[in-house]
């Protein structure tokens, strides 16, 4: 029998706070800290309308204040109907 070992990752859901938001990308706060250049799929709840974009993590510091990590996001890719519904919540907060 071979003694090869299996790796792999895992999908967690892990709750963030958004600081801040556009249409390139966002900053959040988060529990733990994120690979630099790591990939991940987020659902974004935009006041009532979710949507889902694919992220790359482009830095992560540990938060000034309080505890948890401080994470920049650049937005890799967002379906239509949700880059629309994103710009629409974005013009709403200017």
């Amino acid at each position: 029998m071979s003694q090869e070992v299996a790796t792999g990752f895992v999908r967690a859901q892990v709750p963030v706070r958004f600081l801040d938001i556009s249409m390139g990308g966002a900053l959040l706060v988060v529990p733990s800290a994120f690979e630099v250049g790591a990939i991940h799929d987020f659902a974004i709840d935009l006041g009532g309308d979710r949507i889902w974009a694919q992220c790359e993590v482009r830095h992560c510091r540990r938060a000034d204040r309080g505890p948890g990590y401080h994470v920049g996001l650049q937005f890799l890719g967002i379906d239509p109907q949700d880059e629309r519904l994103l710009r629409e919540f974005v013009q709403r907060k200017k």
